[in-house]
């Protein structure tokens, strides 16, 4: 294979700047200079210092990018989640879809939607009474928790598999007067953490919460 020709590459890197300015070694390849040893090149510090900088934005960029697509799929799953449990008729048929397609769908182990002093289905799986109290025990004065499970709480929320579960999220809900709460927990110990953004899991929570007080009192 020939060598390039000079004057085509010299062609090329006139039409294309950014080809050199985008690469940020080669940028500084082209800007080095020689000096005396010993002498400290000003203009080479500089120039040094803003290619790291330029380094750094990069990944920074790349950080936010990978951020927005992670929300970006976290909402799609929300948004499916929701209108999956919107087809159900009775709330014995929204406990099932809680169990099964809600936590497929969210990369979950375990939800739970506790109500205090109401027990509204015979059998259930997710949809659970719970005593008077209970909430507060949990979350005390807080709307929410995400982190690490608590052991101490852990099987109370999620019966055995409260042994397996590592992280968890819990929402305060309020149906019809009845406080409640709604729990999701995994097996993976970074699926929710301390500080994550809350904004679409209220979205479902407040969804949930919606569905169950339509029959909360038929029941």
């Amino acid at each position: 294979m020939s060598a390039p020709n000079p004057d085509d590459v010299r062609a090329f890197l006139i039409a294309h700047p950014d080809f050199v300015r985008e690469d940020a070694e080669l940028l500084a390849l082209l800007a080095r200079t020689g000096g005396d040893e010993g002498v400290v090149d000003l203009g080479t510090a500089a120039r040094d210092k803003l290619l790291e900088e330029v380094r750094q934005l990069k990944a920074l960029n790349s950080g936010i990018v990978e951020t927005a697509r992670a929300n970006l799929a976290t909402q799609s799953q929300i948004h499916m989640a929701v209108l999956a449990l919107l087809e159900v008729d009775s709330l014995a048929a929204l406990d099932r879809k809680i169990s099964s397609r809600l936590t497929g769908t969210l990369g979950v182990d375990v939800c739970r939607l506790l109500i205090e002093g109401h027990a509204p289905l015979r059998k259930s799986e997710s949809i659970l009474g719970a005593s008077e109290g209970f909430v507060s025990e949990i979350l005390g004065d807080k709307v929410e928790r995400l982190g690490p499970v608590d052991p101490e709480t852990a099987h109370a929320l999620y019966g055995q598999q409260g042994a397996r579960v590592k992280s968890e999220a819990i929402v305060r809900l309020d149906f019809a007067g009845h406080d409640g709460l709604m729990a999701l927990a995994a097996r993976d110990a970074q699926l929710f953490q301390t500080g994550q953004g809350t904004e679409l899991l209220n979205f479902l929570a407040r969804a949930i919460e919606r569905m169950i007080i339509q029959w909360l009192h038929a029941n």
